[in-house]
């Protein structure tokens, strides 16, 4: 893992406080979540944000792109978004983790807790 992906995926949970963010190395990146949902990638230093209901909040101002060869399109945001814009950052990224499905918990696993 390039050092220049692993600032920026700190940077971004940084930034994302107090949300309940994490990331994860990942698919030669981090991969980083929000309340335990996947709202996106970090690879190359660069910031991408899951496709969702919230597309509106990002057009015209992150562009789509793959986040590596062979991946769907994300939004990717600007280079210095992160870092000049941490609020709308947090604010799009927070709406975007909103309007994705949650996991479910597979039926098993939900018998096994209510034991």
């Amino acid at each position: 893992m390039d050092e220049l992906t692993r600032g920026a995926a700190a940077d971004l949970i940084e930034a994302l406080l107090p949300l309940d963010a994490r990331s994860r190395a990942m698919f030669g990146g981090y991969c980083y979540y929000v309340d335990d949902v996947v709202d996106g990638l970090v690879c190359d230093g660069r910031v991408f944000v899951k496709r969702s209901p919230a597309d509106e909040l990002l057009r015209g101002w992150a562009d789509l792109a793959p986040a590596y060869p062979g991946a769907k399109d994300s939004w990717r945001l600007p280079v210095t978004a992160v870092r000049d814009d941490p609020e709308r950052v947090r604010e799009v990224i927070e709406q975007v983790a909103a309007s994705l499905p949650r996991r479910r918990t597979p039926r098993g696993h939900r018998a096994r807790d209510q034991r």
